[in-house]
């Protein structure tokens, strides 16, 4: 699956983005660290971020992972194994 397909995978079924325990773990899969643009918006962040936000930022975190083929792969996968439950939605 390309990026720009996983986006809109992410996109659909009015998905916004994993929930904050999942989300948690692809900052794991995309190896950053608290302050780096693409760290996922949890906790604190989770609060005081827009839906609208979330998004972006999942889709930020998916343009990050696309230029390590082997992160992108990691995280495909684990974005696509997520259970409808495990995914925030309008």
């Amino acid at each position: 699956m390309k990026k720009d397909e996983l986006i809109t995978y992410c996109k659909d079924d009015n998905r916004i983005c994993p929930n904050p325990t999942e989300w948690m773990k692809i900052g794991e899969i995309l190896k950053i660290k608290v302050g780096h643009p693409c760290t996922p918006l949890i906790l604190n962040g989770w609060v005081f971020s827009s839906d609208f936000e979330k998004r972006n930022r999942l889709t930020d975190q998916i343009e990050y992972a696309s230029n390590d083929p082997e992160i992108y792969e990691e995280l495909k996968d684990y974005i696509l194994s997520l259970t409808d439950d495990q995914w925030h939605k309008e």
